[in-house]
């Protein structure tokens, strides 16, 4: 009984670890991006086409996990400020090509390397092996909580399509 009790608060102590340090960092990246007008998924927007170069509005949508509706409101709101530019893709002429203007990639450079310090500062207060460990279990906990999602999703379309099957027709 007392093992048990021991187990769920250290369960309860390490989710709300996690939770606030998300909160204090989504706090701090979102105050830090107001700062030079931007959202996080603008943000977003602008890191994965200063890392590939120039990408499919289509790509960046999946990327993004929005909806090509909700990218071009992103992508609008990008390129009326001057930071991304549309070109059309010369093997689709279905496709639009996103790539950065040189504003946007000083923008982009400039915000990343902020944050970056900000992360660094705190992480400057763990030792090398603390935060290797800390990584080792970040990711583990995120690959197991990604495999877990997965499955409780699989299951509940699998019963979904039980259901179906089962309900006259």
């Amino acid at each position: 009984m007392q093992t048990e009790r021991i187990v769920k608060d250290t369960r309860e102590r390490t989710y709300q670890s996690v939770v606030a340090t998300y909160k204090v960092m989504h706090k701090s990246i979102s105050k830090l991006l107001a700062e030079e007008g931007l959202t996080q998924p603008q943000f977003y927007a602008l890191r994965l086409v200063a890392r590939w170069g120039p990408v499919k509005m289509r790509v960046l949508s999946d990327e993004l996990h929005v909806t090509p509706a909700n990218v071009t409101g992103i992508i609008d709101r990008l390129e009326s400020r001057g930071l991304l530019k549309r070109r059309s893709h010369a093997g689709d002429r279905r496709s639009t090509l996103l790539e950065l203007t040189q504003t946007g990639l000083a923008l982009e450079s400039k915000v990343r390397r902020r944050y970056g310090q900000f992360v660094q500062d705190a992480l400057d207060k763990l030792t090398e092996r603390e935060q290797d460990l800390l990584s080792t279990l970040l990711q583990k906990l995120q690959k197991e909580m990604s495999d877990l999602a997965a499955k409780k999703l699989k299951y509940k379309s699998e019963s979904k399509n039980a259901e179906i099957s089962r309900s006259p027709s």
